[in-house]
């Protein structure tokens, strides 16, 4: 281990969160609020909920996870299947157009667009969000630059890395984890305090910056590296090495596997079990404290499956080809077959001690609770609660 600072940030109390990318999303753009009223919404939402994207639409659906029933709708002008990225917490929503590269932020206690900033577009720019930290990552340069959430202007100075880093998103302690293969190391960086008011365009030089705390060799240099963070810690996937190396309070235990073909990790891992899917032979490998543990055969053909994800003992796995989730059991054992109704992108987000799955190309989505019962939800109905 190298340690950057020993110093750690105090930060806000609040909800888990995660990334879910989506479709679609422009911000020079009209907000139609369908739904609660001013009232309802000026109280911070903490409920089991998340926001889903509906590309046909031009909307996002929130989704209580106990009722399954959308209780909001924002539409969005002009933003009809754009690629998008979606990050929540309770309080904040940032919004990122992978095709216009601008990042939007909405501030869900009044479901107002806050502020927007541009990006490069594509796929090698990503957003992380956690409690009041915002990142924003840029891959291809190895720049990682934390912004003001509620201005979206940059805070203090960017933690700088080589060229091609991956990785980018939070464990369960506010920790932002970056991989660096060209030296085989992964880091974690710790956001800056926010002022007490939003920041607004000055000079970033001034003030308190994001740091980068922690170092960690976990390969040789030039080893391709895959990330998924841990509640506490991070999984790394050696891709050329063919092992799972998992990070947690200081220490770094590699895990051999034998990989058949190029693997693939959620971008979050909920629990100590980190399921590793090879996508070519319809294969998850589950890697727990001890070294892996067993592996199993998702049904079906084809290779157009997602990283499978953990969430309360189970593992679900989305097959894009045909839109079904396979679920298992901790054994590996196939327990239920949710079948949907349209093929295409399917995400799976673990947030409020649920999970969604949601279709950015249809009209449904799905909650799934921690005991495993599978609802339906209608992003489209007209009887919007409110």
């Amino acid at each position: 281990m190298r340690t950057d600072a020993s110093r750690s940030r105090s930060r806000l109390r609040g909800g888990l969160v995660t990334v879910g990318t989506v479709t679609a999303l422009l911000a020079a753009m009209g907000l139609t609020v369908l739904g609660l009223g001013a009232a309802d919404n000026a109280v911070a939402n903490y409920d089991a909920s998340s926001w889903l994207w509906s590309a046909a639409r031009s909307e996002l659906a929130r989704v209580n996870g106990v009722t399954a029933r959308v209780d909001t709708r924002t539409e969005v002008a002009g933003a009809r299947r754009h690629p998008m990225q979606v990050t929540q917490t309770d309080r904040l929503l940032i919004l990122r157009d992978l095709q216009s590269g601008q990042v939007s932020s909405l501030d869900l206690a009044t479901l107002q667009l806050t502020a927007t900033t541009p990006t490069t577009p594509g796929l090698g720019v990503s957003v992380a969000l956690h409690e009041d930290a915002a990142f924003v990552v840029d891959a291809v340069q190895g720049i990682v630059r934390q912004l003001d959430p509620r201005s979206l202007t940059p805070v203090g100075e960017p933690v700088r890395y080589p060229p091609g880093i991956t990785g980018g998103t939070f464990d369960g302690e506010g920790r932002l984890w970056i991989a660096v293969p060209s030296e085989g190391t992964v880091s974690a960086v710790t956001a800056a305090k926010l002022p007490s008011a939003p920041a607004s365009g000055a000079p970033t030089g001034g003030g308190l910056s994001p740091e980068r705390v922690e170092t960690y060799d976990v390969a040789e240099a030039s080893h391709e590296l895959v990330v998924s963070t841990l509640d506490d810690g991070v999984a790394v996937l050696d891709r050329t090495a063919g092992k799972l190396v998992r990070v947690q309070r200081g220490e770094v235990r590699p895990t051999p596997l034998t990989l058949s073909g190029p693997a693939a990790l959620p971008a979050r891992t909920s629990g100590s079990r980190v399921p590793v899917t090879v996508p070519g032979d319809r294969r998850v490998l589950v890697v727990g404290d001890g070294g892996q543990e067993r592996e199993f055969t998702v049904p079906g053909s084809g290779d157009r499956l997602s990283p499978a994800v953990a969430w309360a003992d189970r593992f679900y796995c989305a097959d894009e080809a045909s839109g079904t989730i396979y679920s298992f059991d901790a054994g590996g054992q196939l327990v239920d077959t949710i079948r949907g109704r349209a093929n295409g992108p399917l995400e799976l987000e673990v947030r409020e001690n649920h999970l969604f799955i949601n279709a950015p190309d249809a009209a449904t989505a799905r909650v799934v609770d921690d005991k495993h019962q599978v609802r339906e939800v209608d992003k489209y109905a007209n009887d919007v609660l409110g």
